[in-house]
């Protein structure tokens, strides 16, 4: 990736210009916005367009090499098309949001639809636009995004004091306690309700029940988002977009708010975990033993990527920058266990004895 300078003093966001094409743009400013572009036309357009406003421009090749660039600098706006080869807009999201939490995303696409937009906000897009579109549409869209991302920082800083842009804040364990507390309330309530006990419920059910007691715990007072999200993480495992939605509601306040203020936690997952976790160390003791290719061979075995679950529930994956456990590496974690001086060969008869222990048990 090349950058070119900007020649007025102050710069504007870094943007990562991805739209669907084997040419493709990254522009960039003072904190950091990436587009990325489907054709000549469009390519040439949106580097004439924020060129005029004083961005930088980078090109790139692909979205893979335009996430690759998030992990050395910071961007503040993405904007991203929505279909893609290989990675899709919702793809480079959730890349995102384990990598570049703090960056606001612009989807754009050349098929809108109420279902999309609403998609793509709720996984984390501050804005959405329709190609064609005009210069006036696209610098408005990349400018609000910037102001909304950076009002959601500064209720965050307000809550939570002084915050660099790319940390991540690490939250205090939630008393189990507690949430057994509640749910020994929640089951004497049912029963005095002639209900079903609440492991009696469907998952979603057990979940509204234990989402709208955590709220009266907490007063539904919005002073109190980060510790409503974490016991109900802490319940569940990770917040499900109808438990956002449910929140927003009973307090009163947006769901982008929501996900904007848990995406500055690393401890906050948006997916349903799988029953293992495999913890993958690339730091640099484990990266110079093989820890990479570990990491590449795991991700074939189980055709999952970092911050995915597989598709039967049975595997969730991520990429740790270290494990404290250098004299042995590379090293892998499953659920918590230590695995030394591993190797592609040992992880995968690891995952395959995992697989005969579960298929066991089902029988």
């Amino acid at each position: 990736m090349a950058a070119s300078a900007r020649q007025t003093g102050l710069k504007r966001s870094k943007v990562v210009a991805n739209f669907l094409s084997d040419q493709q743009q990254m522009i960039n400013d003072k904190k950091g916005a990436n587009q990325m572009a489907r054709n000549s036309m469009v390519l040439s357009s949106c580097q004439r367009i924020f060129e005029e406003e004083d961005f930088n421009v980078v090109i790139t090749t692909s979205p893979e090499e335009g996430l690759s660039l998030v992990l050395d600098t910071y961007f503040d706006v993405v904007l991203c098309d929505w279909m893609m080869p290989g990675l899709d807009g919702m793809d480079v999201i959730t890349r995102l949001e384990e990598t570049s939490p703090g960056s606001a995303v612009v989807m754009i696409t050349g098929y809108p639809s109420i279902e999309r937009a609403t998609e793509a906000m709720k996984r984390g897009a501050m804005d959405y636009v329709a190609k064609p579109f005009t210069p006036d549409e696209i610098i408005k869209a990349v400018d609000e995004a910037i102001q909304r991302k950076e009002g959601e920082e500064r209720k965050v800083i307000e809550r939570f004091g002084a915050l660099t842009k790319t940390g991540k804040i690490s939250l205090p364990s939630i008393d189990e306690k507690m949430l057994q507390t509640l749910s020994a309330a929640i089951d004497e309530r049912r029963q005095m309700e002639a209900k079903p006990s609440l492991e009696a419920l469907s998952e979603p059910e057990r979940l509204e029940e234990m989402t709208l007691a955590v709220l009266n715990k907490y007063a539904r007072d919005t002073n109190n988002l980060i510790p409503i999200l974490q016991a109900i993480h802490s319940y569940a495992g990770y917040l499900s977009y109808e438990t956002i939605g449910l929140i927003a509601r009973e307090l009163k306040i947006s769901e982008h708010e929501i996900f904007g203020t848990a995406s500055f936690y690393a401890q906050f997952k948006f997916e349903k975990p799988g029953q293992h976790l495999i913890r993958c160390c690339t730091g640099t003791a484990c990266f110079v033993g093989g820890g990479g290719v570990i990491l590449e061979a795991v991700e074939s075995k189980l055709d999952i990527v970092p911050g995915q679950t597989t598709k039967d529930g049975m595997f969730s994956l991520e990429r740790v920058a270290c494990l404290g456990c250098c004299a042995l590496a590379p090293v892998v974690t499953i659920d918590g266990e230590v695995y030394g001086q591993m190797s592609p060969a040992k992880l995968s008869r690891a995952i395959d004895k995992i697989y005969r222990t579960e298929s066991v048990k089902s029988d």
